[in-house]
């Protein structure tokens, strides 16, 4: 029977352009994002860590980390090591990243993990507990990362759209000829990619993540409708609405109303879109 034990759990914030390593890990670590971004390098492999994603850091890993360059960067984590017959065998069902999605008890475990008390010996049993379960979840629940790899285009393209929305906060529309360049293939190829994986082109697929951040404004706070288009990159209410009804079968005013509205990520999840969402949509 394998033993899990928990050493240390809490959050740390690191200075814009802060690094960690390299260094060669002895427990494992859970380390999950809060504000800002990380690049998580082990070996060949690098990984872009932003809100909304889980890493699995194994013992004996040599590891360097790269913290977020614009501003600072608060992270939670997580130290335990596993003991008993067969810790090995265990830990081979957890992969190393997985992204976050809708209904998913992750996020919400993981927040009420960091508000326990590590000096205390009753919270740092329930801290055992909790981090048994986010196995569970890593290994078990949706969102495993062998359903969320995505191509290196599409990767690419999610990357730029990250760096160009973030710093403004407005979701701003994107060529087709912006895209490809961002994930160095031809414009041709990009929409193959995209239409193989989602079955939608990568302008439409950035025009669907606007809309459903539309959606969630207007579901969700008193903005005005036209400072909602504004913030999701449409100059022209009259196109906005147009193209809003279009996804969500109802123009953005009724749609705030509606007792039966379309849930705003019900267009993401038709198209197989979530794992960007996670992304790049707070």
């Amino acid at each position: 029977m394998t033993s899990l034990s928990v050493s240390k759990f809490g959050s740390a914030v690191y200075l814009p352009g802060a690094t960690v390593g390299p260094r060669t890990m002895s427990e494992f670590q859970l380390v999950w994002i809060l504000r800002g971004s990380a690049e998580w390098s082990c070996e060949a492999r690098t990984l872009a860590l932003r809100p909304g994603q889980l890493l699995l850091v194994r013992p004996g890993m040599r590891d360097h980390w790269q913290w977020d360059r614009r501003q600072p960067t608060t992270h939670g984590y997580v130290y335990f090591s596993l003991t008993g017959s067969r810790p090995s065998s265990t830990a081979a069902a957890w992969p190393l990243h997985r992204v976050s999605g809708d209904d998913d008890p992750l996020p919400a475990t993981l927040r009420y993990l960091l508000r326990l008390d590590v000096t205390s010996a009753a919270d740092l049993d329930t801290a055992t507990e909790l981090v048994r379960f986010v196995l569970l979840l890593l290994a078990r629940g949706p969102g495993a990362q062998v359903g969320l790899v995505l191509p290196t285009a599409v990767e690419a393209v999610v990357e730029h759209v990250y760096e160009a929305w973030a710093p403004s906060g407005i979701a701003r529309a994107m060529s087709l000829d912006e895209l490809s360049a961002a994930a160095a293939v031809s414009p041709g190829h990009l929409c193959r990619v995209f239409r193989d994986r989602f079955g939608t082109g990568p302008v439409t697929t950035i025009e669907l993540l606007r809309l459903a951040r539309a959606a969630t404004l207007l579901s969700q706070s008193d903005l005005a409708i036209g400072a909602v288009a504004r913030s999701c990159g449409f100059t022209d209410p009259e196109h906005f609405s147009h193209r809003f009804k279009r996804a969500y079968q109802s123009p953005p005013g009724r749609y705030r109303h509606a007792a039966d509205a379309p849930d705003p990520s019900a267009p993401l999840a038709a198209a197989g879109l979530l794992p960007i969402a996670s992304r790049l949509l707070p």
